[in-house]
């Protein structure tokens, strides 16, 4: 099977976010660099952990990656942002 080679794109990879490489942390430039080797569906799968975590095994290669810590309310739950109001409801 040949693959076209497109690489993830170095905006894809957020600050704040730890990937490690067989338990070494990587900077951007070894992701990026290593991603030109990785098939369609390895480049699908980092995308998706880039924004939720977690693990997958590439080229021989153990990915694991942790996403930077989301706001949480007390209840440990995501926040829900700003609460939209009726502006024609009457008080």
């Amino acid at each position: 099977m040949i693959y076209i080679n497109m690489a993830i794109a170095p905006q894809s990879i957020r600050k704040g976010t730890t990937i490690l490489f067989d338990g070494r942390i990587v900077e951007k430039a070894e992701v990026l660099e290593a991603s030109k080797e990785w098939s369609p569906q390895h480049e699908t799968m980092f995308k998706k952990l880039l924004k939720q975590g977690g693990s997958f095994k590439a080229k021989g290669v153990s990915i694991q990656v942790f996403p930077p810590d989301q706001i949480l309310t007390s209840r440990g739950e995501r926040d829900g942002g700003i609460q939209q109001s009726d502006p024609l409801a009457r008080f």
